[in-house]
C-alpha cells in the first residue's frame, strides 16, 4: 500500500490511463489558446504603460487661463453687461451730438456714433435673447441709471469731440479683449459652448471694426498721431505677457485678450452711480495734450 502510494505521488501522469493521458498536439493546442490570451493583454498593458508616461510627459494647462472656469451662461451675463454699458455710452453720445457739447461736431463722426450705436444695441438684443433660451432673465443684468463715464479718461467724455472719440476707442478695445478672453471657457463647455462660441466671434469682429474706425476718426479730423491698430504693449493696463504662452502678446504683430477679471476690475468704477455736479463743468474746446504713448489702451 504505501508503496503504491509512494509511487503515484513521484509519477502521477503515469497513473492515468493512456487513453486520458494528454497528447502533444492537445498540449500545443492548449498552449496556443492561452498564448492568444496572454499576448492582447500583454499589449494593453503595454499600451496602458506608455499612455501614463506620454501623460505624465504631457505639458501642463497653460496658466494664463482664467482663473475661474465661467458656464456658457455666465459668459452671457459678463457679455451683456459689457453690451449694455456701450450701448448706453453711444446713445448719450447720440445725445450729447444732437443737442448738447458735440452738436457742432463733423457730421462724419455722428454718423459714426449712430452706426455703432445701433450695433451696440442689437448685441444686446441678441445676447438678451439667447440668455432667455438659456433659462436667463436679461433684466437682471443692470447697469446703473447714471453710469461714471468720467472715470474713462478722469473728465466727461461727452464735453468735446476728442475725449469722445478716444474713450470711444477704449471702449473698443476692451470690448475686443473682453470677448477674446473668453473663447477657452467656452471652448471647454463643448456642445454646450459652440452657439455662444458663434455669437462671441461674431461680435468680436464688429467690436475690432469699430475700434479701428475711431482711430481712423481721431487721425483723420483731428490729427492724432494714432495708428489705425493697437500700437504697443507699453500702453496696456491689462496683463499681455501670458506664461507659458507661446503668442509673443507684446508685439504689434499680435493683439492679446483680457480676463473677466481684469475686465471687472477696470470696469468697476463705471458701475457706480456717477457724482452729481455741484456746477456745470465748462466745456473743453480742444484736443487733450496727452501723447499717444502714455494713453492706456483699453477701456476703463
Amino acid at each position: 500500500m504505501n508503496h503504491a502510494l509512494n509511487q503515484m505521488a513521484h509519477s502521477p501522469i503515469e497513473t492515468v490511463p493512456p487513453q486520458l493521458q494528454p497528447t502533444k498536439e492537445w498540449l500545443d493546442r492548449v498552449g496556443n489558446a492561452l498564448l492568444s490570451l496572454i499576448i492582447p493583454l500583454r499589449s494593453a498593458a503595454l499600451i496602458l504603460l506608455l499612455s501614463s508616461g506620454f501623460l505624465l510627459l504631457a505639458p501642463a494647462a497653460p496658466s494664463y487661463a482664467q482663473t475661474a472656469t465661467l458656464t456658457p451662461q455666465q459668459i452671457v451675463e459678463y457679455a451683456l453687461t459689457l453690451e449694455k454699458l456701450e450701448a448706453d455710452f453711444y446713445r448719450r453720445a447720440i445725445g450729447a451730438a444732437q443737442t448738447g457739447a458735440l452738436r457742432n461736431a463733423p457730421q462724419v463722426a455722428k454718423d459714426v456714433l449712430v452706426s455703432y450705436g445701433g450695433d451696440e444695441a442689437q448685441h444686446v438684443t441678441d445676447l438678451s435673447a439667447v440668455l432667455t433660451s438659456m433659462g436667463g432673465n436679461p433684466d437682471s443684468v443692470m447697469i446703473p441709471a447714471n453710469p461714471n463715464y468720467s472715470a474713462i479718461l478722469g473728465r466727461d467724455p461727452f464735453a468735446n469731440p476728442a475725449d469722445l472719440l478716444m474713450a470711444g476707442q477704449y471702449v473698443e478695445d476692451l470690448g475686443v479683449a473682453a470677448y477674446k478672453g473668453q473663447v477657452q471657457n467656452l471652448v471647454a463647455a463643448g456642445d454646450a459652448g459652440k452657439t455662444v462660441l458663434a455669437a462671441a466671434l461674431e461680435i468680436h469682429s464688429v467690436e475690432a471694426r469699430h475700434a479701428a474706425g475711431i482711430r481712423f476718426l481721431r487721425q483723420t479730423l483731428l490729427g492724432a498721431d494714432v495708428r489705425p491698430w493697437i500700437k504697443n504693449a507699453s500702453s496696456v493696463i491689462y496683463n499681455e505677457n501670458r506664461p507659458n504662452s507661446i503668442i509673443p502678446f507684446g508685439s504689434e504683430a499680435f493683439d492679446g485678450y483680457a480676463t473677466r477679471e481684469e475686465v471687472l476690475a477696470l470696469v468697476k468704477p463705471i458701475l457706480m452711480s456717477a457724482p452729481q455736479p455741484t456746477s456745470a463743468p465748462s466745456p473743453r474746446s480742444t484736443a487733450p495734450s496727452t501723447p499717444e504713448d502714455t494713453t492706456i489702451r483699453a477701456l476703463w
